[in-house]
């Protein structure tokens, strides 16, 4: 049996309210590293000569696993990774296994956002102490700048952003929005009642406006359709997308006070700052494309566990950078092709 992640205690990234990351993710600009140098000339003829002042820019960086090459092609996209914690809380920053994955695309130039989740047990490597493993264990082993590393690296990608919330901080986020309006199939509304009494119950389904707790369990449901865990990345980007669109009918005035009255906290590497000064963006961006990744896999059990595997890394790393970024045939990185033959080689599922 496979070993289960353990729960060592590392330091905390920064914490910040609730609502705030959730509305910061949807931000415009993409921020480059950039490095002031003076470029230098002719001793002879201008060392009493101001040098003009030149702007260079910075690709790369080894602990987020982000290729250099990779990380200049996507220079005019800001790729920021949201991660859905089963936990209560983060008093250890690593344990916990990231059930949800959504990577939120924005393209500086159009302002377009698209927005992908990753299936949460998609056979992937995760570093070289753990190998293969699923995807979803790379938070548990070394937080989140861990799962950052394996996501990029993976998926030829460059986010540099991370937000982390547990299920009770989305709760306490639909109810502070009032609540989000959900269409809701019989067969969930038939599950999500097993667990819910009284008032909280489901009358019918259709269009309904959920709050925190129905919105949670709507989000978790895993056995009320064929799809299984893949549908359940769907509710959970559904979830997503209808906050932001009630976040977007909100002042940012009373967005200020929702981020005053969340008490719970999430995990980030981003700073207050940062967040808060992209709340006056939110009305203009629209979110234009929400799909699962990868797209074609398939389930495999071994040592009798069910892992999702992606038939193949490569082609699926080549799709999403056709779709998302515009990169016509697409080539990965030499890491993404060795990674995908070895995926092949161990599960014997090959390209059809």
């Amino acid at each position: 049996m496979q070993n289960e992640p353990n729960q060592d205690k590392k330091k905390k990234p920064m914490k910040i309210s609730t609502a705030v990351m959730i509305l910061a993710i949807i931000a415009a600009a993409v921020v480059l590293a950039v490095v002031i140098v003076s470029s230098t000339g002719s001793k002879e003829d201008n060392e009493n000569t101001p040098q003009p002042i030149e702007e260079q820019i910075i690709y790369g960086d080894e602990d987020l696993g982000i290729d250099p090459t990779v990380d200049e092609q996507l220079q005019n996209y800001r790729n920021v990774a949201l991660f859905g914690i089963d936990a209560k809380n983060f008093e250890s920053e690593t344990g916990h296994r990231s059930d949800a994955m959504i990577i939120i695309s924005m393209n500086n130039k159009t302002d377009d956002v698209k927005m992908f989740s990753i299936y949460r047990d998609t056979y992937v490597k995760i570093d070289d102490s753990h190998g293969l493993d699923k995807l979803n264990h790379a938070y548990a082993y070394n937080g989140m700048e861990g799962s950052l590393k394996a996501i990029n690296q993976n998926l030829d990608l460059n986010i540099r952003e991370g937000i982390a919330l547990t299920w009770k901080a989305v709760g306490d986020l639909v109810n502070n929005l009032g609540g989000v309006e959900i269409d809701i199939k019989d067969s969930e509304r038939s599950y999500m009642n097993r667990s819910l009494s009284g008032e909280n119950q489901i009358k019918s389904s259709g269009k309904q406006t959920l709050n925190g707790d129905q919105a949670v369990l709507y989000a978790r449901i895993r056995k009320d359709s064929a799809k299984g865990d893949y549908r359940r990345n769907e509710r959970m980007k559904i979830v997503l997308e209808a906050a932001l669109e009630k976040a977007k009918k909100v002042e940012t005035s009373k967005l200020l006070d929702i981020m005053d009255e969340t008490l719970e906290e999430v995990s980030t590497n981003m700073s207050y700052n940062r967040m808060t000064d992209t709340l006056v963006d939110i009305a203009s961006l629209n979110i234009s494309t929400s799909i699962g990744w990868p797209y074609d896999t398939s389930g495999w059990m071994h040592n009798s566990i069910w892992y999702g595997v992606p038939i193949t890394l490569k082609s699926n790393v080549s799709e999403l950078h056709e779709e998302f970024f515009g990169q016509k045939d697409y080539q990965p990185t030499e890491f993404v092709q060795k990674v995908s033959d070895k995926i092949e080689k161990k599960s014997g599922y090959h390209e059809k």
